[in-house]
């Protein structure tokens, strides 16, 4: 437990150039690598982080003005499906050598979980250590998938669209590709201004593939690997077909419905043929995407013959917590709304009670829309889960069937097809230039 004197100290954001340069080197001293950790945390918070938001990581201060234990937030926002949810994303999380077994950080996850409910966020997410973050009511919600295929096997596809390295002035073509993919893949995260795509532009194997009149259609970037491997760790391929996007919720709307179409075949195969092109430059035998298989890359590949996995972890890696349901829930109701119109349960009226150790929601449902609102009377259906098995099913880790299975969530008859029909199974695409 921390000392009465521990406990009066100052938790707050940071609030000048000086303090970020102090902050710097407790987190290049807290991780044992200094040379490298204090210029790169430097660079985060002075060129890459929105300064408004240096406020909002927490770091507790001692008396003598110097940091102490420090968790940096990054202000996001993520899609699920037609869903935009506010998301507190966790990193850096450290404690002074000499100040660590002393309650610092338990202290300051306490503070952090209600000023995030405070501030209104809907979701935080992190990805670290097992067996510690859990303590703080963070549960694995999150997998990490990819797949592979021989060079060879997807070198005989004819590429409809030509593969090129990108150059500075591509920069205006993948932002927009990169918005287009934004409005479609569940887990894209928007970013903070334009310090990521100037850096971009310049990667090496950062690929623009162009139709035959030079228009931009697709674009990706990758790596070699010391696995034998040529990795492929973000894509766009643009525009879906129909110009849909599934933010076009509306309850029974038949736009919904066409607005799941797949993104275009000839963008997929022309990325296939490229990176293997790459994948023979880099003289690696295999092409890998860190992609899940319900993408459009991955379901062609996985119909040619792949071999794909998908690892989860055991009170650690990709970890995940509500930060405030009520704002949660009202985030979420363009995508319930879109997942009930093409149900069996699309008729439904009634109240969904979603019970959780952090409150209770009502969901309020009638001619296929969703408002949340606050419990009333007597619920048609039930749902009760602690908040870190409900973080779960929003974010589609397992299914409501699987939840009930393993004791995570106490599902009432009637609220059984409204759970199945609003929380999925869902393959979140986090690129890893995303991460906190």
């Amino acid at each position: 437990m921390p000392s009465a004197k521990e406990c009066s100290y100052g938790i707050r954001g940071i609030a000048s150039r000086k303090e970020v340069l102090a902050v710097a080197d407790l987190y290049g001293k807290a991780f044992g690598n200094y040379p490298r950790l204090y210029p790169n945390y430097l660079d985060l918070l002075l060129k890459r982080m929105p300064r408004e938001q240096w406020r909002l990581s927490r770091t507790v201060w001692a008396h003598d003005g110097a940091p102490i234990a420090h968790i940096r937030i990054a202000d996001r926002t993520m899609t699920l499906g037609a869903a935009r949810v506010r998301v507190a994303g966790i990193g850096d999380v450290c404690t002074h050598p000499f100040r660590r077994k002393r309650g610092l950080m338990r202290t300051l996850f306490a503070h952090v979980n209600q000023f995030m409910r405070e501030e209104r966020y809907d979701l935080s997410l992190l990805w670290g250590i097992p067996n510690f973050y859990d303590k703080f009511g963070f549960i694995v919600a999150l997998s990490q998938e990819w797949f592979t295929v021989p060079r060879q096997q997807v070198a005989r596809l004819e590429a409809p669209y030509k593969g090129r390295r990108s150059r500075r002035t591509d920069a205006e073509a993948i932002l927009k590709l990169f918005r287009d993919d934004l409005a479609c893949r569940d887990g894209a995260m928007d970013r903070w201004g334009d310090a990521w795509l100037r850096r971009l532009v310049r990667e090496k194997w950062c690929r623009i593939l162009e139709d035959d009149r030079g228009r931009p259609r697709a674009y990706y970037r990758g790596s070699p690997r010391d696995d034998g491997t040529f990795a492929v760790t973000e894509v766009s391929l643009g525009p879906r077909p129909d110009g849909g996007s599934p933010r076009a919720a509306g309850p029974n709307a038949a736009g919904i419905r066409r607005a799941a179409g797949r993104q275009s075949p000839a963008a997929v195969v022309s990325v296939l043929a490229d990176a293997a092109k790459m994948a023979a430059a880099c003289e690696k035998g295999k092409v890998r995407f860190d992609l899940p298989v319900e993408h459009p890359i991955g379901q062609f590949c996985f119909a040619d013959g792949c071999e794909s996995t998908r690892q989860g972890w055991h009170r650690g890696g990709g970890m995940a917590r509500i930060a405030n349901l009520e704002s949660l829930c009202q985030r979420m109701a363009p995508e319930w709304e879109r997942l009930l119109a093409s149900s069996p349960v699309a008729d439904w009226t009634g109240r969904l009670r979603l019970k959780t150790d952090i409150g209770t929601v009502d969901l309020a449902i009638a001619r296929g829309y969703v408002k949340a609102e606050p419990p009333s009377g007597r619920a048609s259906a039930v749902l009760a889960a602690d908040q870190d098995k409900l973080c779960r099913l929003v974010v589609g880790y397992h299914t409501p069937a699987t939840a009930a299975l393993l004791g995570e969530a106490r599902i009432s008859r009637e609220a059984m097809p409204l759970a199945a029909a609003l929380f999925p199974r869902r393959s979140l695409a986090i690129f890893p230039g995303d991460r906190f």
